[in-house]
This record gives C-alpha cells, sequence and structure tokens, in this order.
C-alpha cells in the first residue's frame, strides 16, 4: 500500500469519528432538553401545589379536603338525592371564580345580573353533563361520584384537573373555584324526557292524548282554509320555547318585544316552511340545516296537521327536535350554557295565515 492509500484511510477514519462526536453530542443535548423540560414541567406544578397549600391554610386555615389528585372541596350542602353511575348524565348547576374569589361566569340568573352581563336570551338553566365520557374536566367528575342530588361542594380545581382526560390539554392555566350543585342525576334520558312531556301536559293541556309517542299537538283557533299539503312552501309564524316558558326563538316582533329579544337585524316577516315529501328517508336529518326553509321534524309534522287559517301548539321529544346534539348559540360571556341544549323538549305556538 503507498503513501497516497494511507493518508486516504487516515483521512476517512477521522470523519468517521468526527461524525460519531458530533451524533455524540447532539443525542446528548436532545436528553439533557428533554429532562429539563420534565424537570420544569414538574417544577412548575410543584410551584401551583406549593401555592394553592399555603393558601388554604392561610386563608382556610387548613379546613378544606384534599383528595389524593391534589383537589380540595368543601361540602356546602348535603345531598340525600340519587348517586352518579358510569352511566348516568346529570344536570348541573355551577359558578366558576379564581383564586382572588372574582366571578367568571355561571348558569345563576342572579350572578349574572351581578356581572352586569345578563341577558334574555339565555335560559339560565341546569347543564347537561354525561358520566364516563371525556365530557367532564377530570377533577369536577371525581367530585360528581361522590356527591348526591341536591348537595353543592366548593371545589378548588388545580390546573391539571382541569383536562378532560389524563395527558389532555388543560382546561385552565391556573387553579380556579367551582361551586357545584348536583341538581338531577337521570338513567334514562329517553325516559326522563317523556316524563318531563307528561308532567307539562298534565300542568298545561290536561287530558290532551299524544299523536305519536312524544309528540302532542292542540289547534287554538280552528282553520277555514284547505289542510297543508307535503312538499310545499307554507308561510308561517311561530314562537319557539323550552318547557319551562324560555322563548328561544320567534319571527313574531310583539312577542320578540316582549320577551326583550327584539333584534332590529332580524326579520319579522313570515317563514317560508318547505314540508318535506310524504315519503322521508328513515337517515334523514332531523335538525335544522343551512337551507331556507328547513326546520326541525317537530316542527312540520305539527304544520302537517294544521289548514290555512289555523293556530295551533306542539310540543315533543328531542328526537324530533335537536337529538342529543342541541344547537349552539351565541351567548354572553360569563353564562356557562346557551343554545338549545341535547335531549331538550321543545314547544311551538304556529299560525299558519290564509292562502292569499
Amino acid at each position: 500500500m503507498d503513501r497516497k492509500d494511507c493518508k486516504k484511510i487516515d483521512t476517512f477514519a477521522r470523519m468517521k469519528k468526527i461524525r460519531f462526536l458530533i451524533v455524540t453530542v447532539v443525542t446528548g443535548t436532545a436528553v439533557f432538553l428533554t429532562s429539563c423540560a420534565t424537570e420544569t414541567t414538574e417544577s412548575s406544578r410543584e410551584i401551583h401545589e406549593n401555592l394553592l397549600a399555603a393558601h388554604v391554610k392561610v386563608v382556610h386555615k387548613d379546613t378544606l379536603e384534599k383528595t389524593e389528585s391534589g383537589l380540595y372541596y368543601t361540602v356546602l350542602r348535603q345531598g340525600s338525592g340519587a348517586a352518579t353511575t358510569d352511566s348516568s348524565m346529570v344536570f348541573v348547576k355551577e359558578t366558576v371564580r379564581d383564586l382572588n374569589y372574582n366571578l367568571r361566569g355561571s348558569t345563576e340568573e342572579d350572578i349574572a345580573h351581578q356581572l352586569g352581563m345578563f341577558s334574555y336570551e339565555d335560559a339560565y338553566i341546569p347543564l347537561l353533563w354525561y358520566m364516563d365520557q371525556y365530557s367532564i374536566m377530570i377533577g369536577l367528575e371525581e367530585m360528581l361520584q361522590q356527591m348526591r342530588e341536591g348537595e353543592v361542594r366548593r371545589i378548588w380545581l388545580p390546573y391539571w384537573l382541569s383536562a378532560y382526560a389524563e395527558g389532555g390539554t388543560s382546561e385552565n392555566s391556573v387553579t380556579m373555584v367551582y361551586d357545584l350543585e348536583l341538581v338531577k342525576v337521570v338513567d334514562d334520558i329517553i325516559s326522563y324526557e317523556i316524563d318531563t312531556l307528561e308532567a307539562f301536559r298534565d300542568r298545561h293541556y290536561p287530558g290532551l292524548d299524544s299523536l305519536e309517542w312524544g309528540f302532542y299537538k292542540m289547534t287554538i283557533v280552528p282553520g277555514t282554509g284547505d289542510s297543508l299539503e307535503h312538499a310545499t312552501k307554507v308561510d308561517a309564524y311561530y314562537i319557539g320555547k323550552f318547557l319551562n316558558g324560555h322563548v328561544f326563538d320567534t319571527n313574531v316582533a310583539d312577542t320578540a318585544l316582549k320577551y326583550n329579544i327584539y333584534n332590529s337585524s332580524s326579520n319579522y316577516s313570515e317563514l317560508k316552511v318547505t314540508l318535506p315529501d310524504k315519503e322521508v328517508p328513515d337517515d334523514s336529518e332531523n335538525t335544522e340545516t343551512s337551507e331556507e326553509g328547513s326546520v326541525v321534524e317537530g316542527f312540520s309534522k305539527c304544520m302537517l296537521d294544521m289548514k290555512y287559517g289555523e293556530v295551533a301548539i306542539c310540543f315533543f321529544h328531542s328526537d324530533y327536535g335537536y337529538t342529543y346534539e342541541g344547537s349552539s348559540a351565541t351567548s354572553s360571556g360569563s353564562y356557562l350554557g346557551g343554545g338549545i341544549p341535547a335531549y331538550m323538549p321543545l314547544f311551538f305556538w304556529i299560525y299558519v295565515p290564509l292562502e292569499e
């Protein structure tokens, strides 16, 4: 082997060694940075834990209960009703404050007034949550698992327990204080809706029979024109309500003014409703679409039992309305609800003018 070949081999060896050193340094740096990131995360949580512990000791004289997960709470009112299960749905009320006890949001109407953010468009009703469906903050679900109907707890919720699943993104970045009331435990939402509709019927329209399962209709003013037909476009005035009387929508200007939901940019004229074809596919959507004149199934079902000139009311199960999805709507910043909740029975007053 000549000197030239030896030189090439030596150069190649040195380059290989340099590459090895670079890889080693880069790998070591990555491990170091990862370690630092982990330590920083742990330190951040430890800081929050220590701050919360100090707050509890100084402000609350160590009188609060603490769970293994790091959540503090106190029972404001004992409950004696049903307990939750993994398959329950629960109606809850909640009020949220920061650690300085400034109000941040609530389902309560009086608190909305305190904040100066009350809106007649909001219903201020309990929220419907699903147990064991990753739809409740981890810490709040932990509390609900221990509570009974009627119980109210104040909860100091650390940020790491405000995610909806282990390892998920936290809703809060700091500890927040929640007043949580377990209003109702529902193990069968379908039966619960039927019971609610029957109780409403007995209270306001005693003796009225359902036309179909979960669907009620009554004529208030008989029509003098022809019966409405499938696959036609019909003008209608309407008032939409929850069964508690909250008006969520109307195209009657006087009603909008009466309930303080009038909007000058809204069009208070006849809604041109497109009634469905006689044969509707089983997999058709029940809820509103963006198509002009489309309405929920219960609305059009009520109209198809009406005549021109008739005024009628109908109320029905959510299967004829917004089902398990509900319908979102913009609400005031402090209100924790808004829109039409899932599994909400609906009431409509409908007037179909005589054909011109």
